[in-house]
């Protein structure tokens, strides 16, 4: 009782952030805008965002720091996950077995206290996996109601038809840095009779 506490500290030396620029400029004329009684501004104002998202997929569940950019020239990603430049466990046959799965879970588990552990898996091989059955008479199968030996799936074509990922995504730090900028600039393009839409973000992830 009425005991002076010591100071306790938590060392953030190795969470280094920083944000990268995400942008999207979409070129509407002001005749599609006015034609469509208000539908391609709609479009366009939930589509924007929406690639932001499947921007920021891409980037957290690629297997590669290099991506194809629009010109086919080679690009190094400024922002990726865990999984780019991974070293990926092979399976011993074309679709991993229980004890397979297990053994990863088993790794993940050795190294962190999971508190937020999530697959990592295409729509094609959460199918594919749907047909594997974890025995010989339980008719149970790898995959059943999206949860994979009792951790959830998630979905995206961004990790590849040929890998499975496991990981716990608490550990995963990810922010925007600032707010969203959405501006339908009417100027730019005046001589056009056009519209811009521009939409501006900065997001990091460690």
């Amino acid at each position: 009782e009425a005991e002076r506490l010591v100071d306790s500290y938590i060392d953030f030396s190795k969470l280094e952030m920083q944000g990268s620029r995400l942008g999207i400029a979409i070129p509407v004329t002001k005749e599609e805008l006015e034609d469509s009684n208000g539908i391609v501004d709609s479009v366009i104002k939930s589509e924007a965002p929406a690639a932001i998202v499947e921007t920021i997929n891409d980037a957290l569940f690629c297997t590669s720091k290099t991506y194809t950019a629009a010109d086919n020239q080679s690009k190094i990603r400024k922002v990726f996950g865990p999984f780019a430049g991974a070293v990926p466990t092979q399976f011993a046959g074309a679709l991993p077995t229980r004890k397979e799965l297990l053994a990863m879970i088993a790794k993940v588990a050795s190294k962190i206290n999971m508190v937020a552990p999530c697959w990592v898996i295409t729509e094609a091989m959460k199918a594919e996996l749907r047909d594997v059955k974890i025995d010989s008479g339980s008719g149970r199968f790898l995959c059943e109601n999206d949860m994979i030996l009792g951790y959830p799936v998630f979905t995206t074509a961004s990790i590849g038809d040929e890998y499975i990922g496991f990981g716990d995504w608490s550990y995963q730090a990810a922010g925007f840095f600032g707010q969203m900028s959405f501006i339908a600039d009417p100027y730019s393009l005046a001589r056009n009779n056009a519209v811009d839409f521009v939409l501006n973000t900065r997001f990091g992830t460690v």
